[in-house]
């Protein structure tokens, strides 16, 4: 085990650099400000490394790595901005950092570097899960987790080698729709230690053949940080892994491979496929209900039940499931309350469907779609001034933006207020209000401080 000190201005990002670390078993902990950092290395802490952003919001990265390396704590350096050789070399030959790597970057590498330069052996990767199919429906308890059908693989593929997923039979089904959708395991037997900080009461040791039950790391209230910016912080650290949204009893667990959502998950019944598909009117109530009859007696899932039925083809049918992650995900985009948890990724089942759906447009289009006039007027005040991000999680090659979206991007350049630009836009009010919150959730926008810190005079160097 390695203590190990996060210098990252992303609250979210170090949470999730954080968590990640703890789950390899070290002990990690986080600091937002250069200033911080300094203060962490008073007489007496003892570090066995650190990881640093080189663009902090007081005072330069490169300060702090020379505070480290005073105290003889090796350093991996980190930056959005400051790319290539130059400052490569920079910051490992005169700095003294040990590596160094550009965002975005790959996190379980970064991890594994800050590892080896604390001198602890990397944790070692995670064996392939046994599979088990009978495994008990007390492991779901009181929650009732539905898995979001994915995009089935065609049986001759043989390029999808990853390690098969367990799967747990749904313990509340709606009635005559049992077999509408598998259930992941979660660790819900550690749920009082997750969310109370409290002490589980001690499982019994899995027998042979189960697989070990993953760790929830707790990260976090929505009231300190937002759904649109956890996703951002996956986007950015090309992480696979899981994140938990939770507002009172409603649960969501969403699924990242390389940075991408791949699928998500709802305790809510009616955010099912089968349901999902009546909303859109793909089929009617009754239909589903010959549907649901069909798959139990089937053994299908509720996806392939309407493909051999001939509701839907196997394209319909991938697009109606981005649809359904989308809707699922824009629905917690207006919580303002709840928790938040990080968890390590579990290999995907091979007879799930691979979803990938890029997480800057579905925040830009679910802001849209949920936030209302009154609320976006709250937020986007109209004295607000909005600059360019110096390192935006996205490029914006990447997003999708219309004409007159990226216009007022382009207007955005922190010598206009928010209503300068509603006055250049051609766009609806609501619209513009949308691009302009969209971005700054994005981190492609921020509002500066009226005094300019430091973090904004630096243009060149470290």
């Amino acid at each position: 085990m390695a203590r190990l000190l996060i210098v990252e201005d992303n609250h979210e990002l170090a949470s999730l650099i954080v968590s990640t670390a703890q789950s390899r078993g070290h002990d990690a902990r986080a600091v937002y400000t250069g200033e911080a950092a300094l203060e962490a290395l008073s007489p007496g802490s003892k570090w066995d490394a650190a990881l640093v952003d080189l663009l902090l919001p007081d005072i330069r990265g490169s300060e702090v790595l020379g505070a480290l390396r005073a105290h003889g704590i090796p350093a991996i350096a980190v930056s959005g901005v400051y790319k290539g050789d130059r400052f490569a070399q920079e910051a490992v030959q005169v700095h003294g950092a040990r590596a160094f790597y550009e965002k975005p970057f790959e996190l379980i590498q970064v991890l594994e570097a800050l590892e080896q330069a604390g001198g602890v052996a990397p944790a070692p990767r995670a064996a392939p899960p046994v599979e088990d199919d009978d495994a008990p429906d007390a492991l779901l308890d009181d929650v009732d987790l539905i898995v979001l059908e994915e995009l089935m693989p065609d049986p001759e593929d043989s390029s999808d080698t990853a390690a098969p997923m367990q799967a747990i039979p749904d313990s509340a089904p709606l009635p005559g729709l049992e077999h509408e959708e598998a259930a992941l395991p979660l660790p819900f037997a550690h749920r009082e230690k997750v969310w109370s900080g409290a002490e589980p009461t001690p499982s019994p040791a899995p027998a042979k053949g189960k697989r070990a039950l993953p760790e929830w790391s707790l990260a976090g209230n929505l009231r300190d940080t937002s759904v649109a910016r956890l996703l951002n912080a996956y986007y950015e650290s090309r992480h696979h892994g899981e994140l938990k949204l939770q507002q009172g009893s409603i649960l969501k667990v969403v699924y990242f491979e390389s940075g991408h959502i791949v699928y998500a998950a709802s305790n809510l019944a009616n955010e099912r496929f089968g349901r999902f598909c009546v909303r859109r009117g793909v089929l009617t109530e009754e239909r589903l209900a010959d549907i649901a009859a069909f798959a139990k007696s089937e053994g299908l899932r509720t996806g392939e039940a309407m493909i051999r039925r001939g509701v839907l083809d196997a394209e319909r049918r991938k697009q109606l499931l981005e649809e359904q992650v989308r809707e699922l995900l824009w629905s917690t985009f207006t919580w303002t309350d709840g928790a938040y948890g990080f968890s390590a990724m579990r290999p995907r089942r091979t007879d799930l469907v691979k979803l990938s759906v890029f997480p800057g447009n579905l925040i830009l289009e679910g802001i849209e779609k949920t936030e209302t006039l009154v609320a976006l007027r709250q937020h986007m005040g109209h004295g607000r001034r909005l600059f360019p991000t110096a390192d935006p999680p996205y490029g914006l090659h990447e997003l999708k933006l219309q004409g007159p979206q990226a216009l007022l991007l382009a207007y955005a350049d922190g010598s206009k207020t928010v209503e300068d630009l509603l006055a250049l836009t051609d766009v609806s009010e609501r619209q513009a209000l949308a691009t302009l919150r969209g971005l700054e959730l994005l981190g492609v926008l921020e509002e500066r401080p009226e005094t300019p810190s430091r973090r904004h005079r630096i243009s060149f160097g470290l």
